[in-house]
């Protein structure tokens, strides 16, 4: 099983010459997890889910800005 890490975060932002500024925000990958797996199939260490939480957390992420979603 596969599952990506996905951030809401600002991927443009323009000037209006004295206007408010426009910020454009979206979902963006930022990491890949794979399920550790043995030869015979069976789930070794951590979950590709479990990797994925535990990376947000390390890049103290908070709930509302991530995601992680189940690829394959």
């Amino acid at each position: 099983m596969i599952y990506i890490l996905m951030i809401w975060t600002v991927v443009a932002a323009s000037d209006s010459r004295g206007g408010p500024m426009k910020v454009y925000q979206d979902w963006r990958p930022l990491g890949e997890f794979h399920a550790e797996t043995g030869k015979n199939g069976f789930q070794l260490g951590k979950t590709a889910q479990q990797m994925c939480e535990n990376a947000a957390q390390e890049l103290g992420l908070k709930s509302e800005v991530y995601r992680c979603i189940r690829s394959k």
